[in-house]
């Protein structure tokens, strides 16, 4: 438990029990609660939810058990998570009624059995996985996700942006005009001026699956984008999906406008001014940009192909981990050959006419292609190591799909 007092940040210090060690978060929890919590689950035949490290069970009306799974790859999993589900609930404290939370899953308590066994309480996060057919996004829902990752990117004076790293399609439930974030496993604090020496500084780019083409930190909203827009557009009729789009660039206009805000504010403050002045800047350009009404077929282009190429980053970093990925490694690098001439050329063009958010907009596209060079070695890697195992059919991309 000890590693658990040195970060806990709620209500009381975890303690323990005869029979458990106490996690609370917003409410402290009894004996009697915890006897209960362990009948429920033993109750229920099936659970409504399985993941990879825990089982899920509802628990009274607005109430959801994580209980921990004997095969967990990571033992302590449920507990960490309540450690992390603390630090949001820290952040919704510090923002107090500038952010709203309501949908997106609140930690209650958690606790681990003297037998190994853990539990963690949260609330319920109304809604269902997002499906172009029997629960489709809209206007209002994806506003109020994207709302949620605004703050989560603005993050926190004590632990700075809350990267989520795991904004899937299960881990976001949505209704007809609300959304909500599930599934806290991954959330990790990242302070600001850290990252910007980590990452533009020293040039230590990491995976580069999540970087933000504005920042070119880490994003919560290319997270969302890749790992979900992705596959709901990919899925959805034509049409449906090119409409949707727009709106979502639209509604992608308000995030970039705010963060310019928020980030204007932070470089009085960081021990990078100009630079964090610059992502400002880079933000506003393109929040001037996706604000218009009747966007460009450029610029519908370039968005796609920038969420594309994040999901050609995922699935190729993953290759390793599977037995058949059904993609090919030499499209990937032509892509963002393709890419980087496409930029160049509109560069170019802005250059020309003088449009200072568009040399900009497409300054920060050439960048963001340039972070992604190691993909042109994936051809190679894969010969050394799997390349039989993997299909050399070609995809059609999110570009091609919503660009024509």
């Amino acid at each position: 438990m000890n590693s658990m007092q040195i970060s806990f940040q709620g209500i009381i210090p975890p303690y323990k029990i005869p029979k458990a060690g106490i996690y609370p978060i917003k409410r402290d929890i009894s004996s009697a609660e915890i006897n209960n919590i362990c009948n429920e689950v033993l109750k229920q035949a099936k659970s409504f939810g399985e993941g990879v490290n825990g089982k899920a069970y509802y628990y009274g009306r607005d109430l959801v058990i994580k209980k921990s799974k004997t095969d967990a790859l990571c033992n302590n999993s449920v507990m960490l998570e309540a450690e992390k589900l603390d630090i949001l609930y820290e952040f919704m404290k510090e923002r107090g009624k500038f952010f709203n939370l309501e949908n997106t899953q609140q930690g209650i308590a958690a606790f681990k059995l003297n037998n190994g066994d853990s539990y963690l309480i949260s609330s319920l996060v109304k809604g269902r996985i997002a499906n172009p057919y029997t629960n489709p996004l809209n206007k209002k829902n994806l506003a109020s996700l994207v709302s949620v990752i605004t703050e989560l990117d603005k993050g926190s004076v004590k632990y700075g942006r809350l990267m989520v790293y795991d904004l899937n399609l299960g881990n976001v439930h949505f209704t007809k005009d609300k959304a909500g974030i599930l599934d806290f496993e991954h959330l990790k604090g990242e302070n600001l001026d850290e990252s910007i020496k980590n990452v533009i500084i020293d040039k230590n780019y990491g995976s580069a699956i999540h970087t933000s083409d504005t920042s070119f930190l880490d994003s919560n909203l290319r997270s969302f984008e890749f790992s979900a827009l992705y596959d709901y557009l990919n899925s959805a009729p034509v049409n449906e999906a090119r409409k949707l789009f727009n709106e979502y660039l639209n509604i992608k206009s308000h995030y970039h406008k705010n963060m310019a805000e928020h980030l204007k504010k932070q470089s009085s403050i960081s021990s990078y001014p100009e630079i964090v002045d610059g992502i400002a800047k880079s933000e506003l350009a393109h929040a001037n940009i996706l604000s218009c009404k009747n966007l460009s077929k450029d610029i519908i282009k370039s968005e796609a192909m920038k969420i594309q190429m994040s999901q050609f980053m995922y699935i190729s970093s993953r290759h390793c981990n599977a037995a058949y990925m059904k993609f090919n490694p030499r499209q990937i690098s032509e892509y963002r050959q393709k890419g980087l001439e496409f930029f160049y050329k509109k560069l170019t063009e802005a250059l020309k006419s003088g449009n200072k958010d568009k040399i900009v907009y497409y300054t920060d596209c050439i960048t963001v292609f340039d972070k992604w060079a190691k993909v042109d070695k994936l051809l190679q890697a894969m010969n050394d190591s799997q390349r039989k195992r993997i299909s050399v059919a070609k995809s059609t991309t999110l570009d091609e799909v919503l660009s024509i």
